[in-house]
């Protein structure tokens, strides 16, 4: 990579990580295990569908380190954050690899929706399974089982149900908006300014 192409990369990445990092500190309510639906995932899937799949890795990472630092749920949270979102972004670009298309080919509903179905699927059952083998036990300090018992009422496909929905959720929002700004709105067509 040149010169010039890095220089952008570096700069760009640093405009995404603030904003990313300027959307988790937006004050909203969280789970009790900490999870709260936010918009830290729509810059990173933007920075995918604007930049491509480097920018999006290196936002993300970037993003990941700082919250890890600052943010009330610390690496816990952080990890969740990266892991959960993650798919997101590396579904429709496996999707785009996959299917041959090339970056433009990507932004047609149909490849963009099955790339982030796929993603939001993943996204869930990771989400649910590091929650309940390491996530919410370290977060809270108490055994999983106990926290099944103590807000599911002894149901583990409540904890499942509810794990999934907020995954669905923020899943959805992660997909759908950055698609709308970046090409509803024609957001690609500005970012060649950076």
């Amino acid at each position: 990579m040149d010169k010039e192409l890095r220089s952008k990369l570096v700069a760009r990445t640093g405009i995404l990580i603030a904003l990313s990092v300027m959307a988790d500190l937006f004050p909203l309510p969280r789970a009790f295990f900490g999870m709260k639906v936010d918009l830290v995932g729509t810059v990173w899937v933007a920075s995918f569908l604007l930049y491509g799949i480097e920018t999006a890795t290196y936002t993300s990472l970037g993003t990941f380190l700082l919250m890890s630092a600052y943010s009330p749920t610390g690496f816990v949270g952080a990890a969740m954050k990266l892991t959960a979102t993650a798919p997101m972004f590396f579904m429709p670009w496996a999707v785009e690899k996959i299917s041959g298309g090339n970056a433009s080919s990507l932004f047609g509903p149909k490849l963009y929706a099955l790339g982030s179905a796929s993603g939001i699927i993943v996204r869930i059952f990771l989400a649910f399974l590091l929650n309940y083998y390491w996530a919410i036990p370290v977060f809270l300090g108490m055994p999983i089982s106990q926290v099944v018992e103590k807000f599911f009422g002894g149901s583990l496909l409540a904890l499942f149900l509810y794990v999934a929905a907020l995954n669905l959720v923020q899943g959805i929002l992660d997909a759908t908006l950055p698609w709308i700004l970046v090409v509803k709105f024609q957001l690609k067509k500005i970012s060649g300014l950076i």
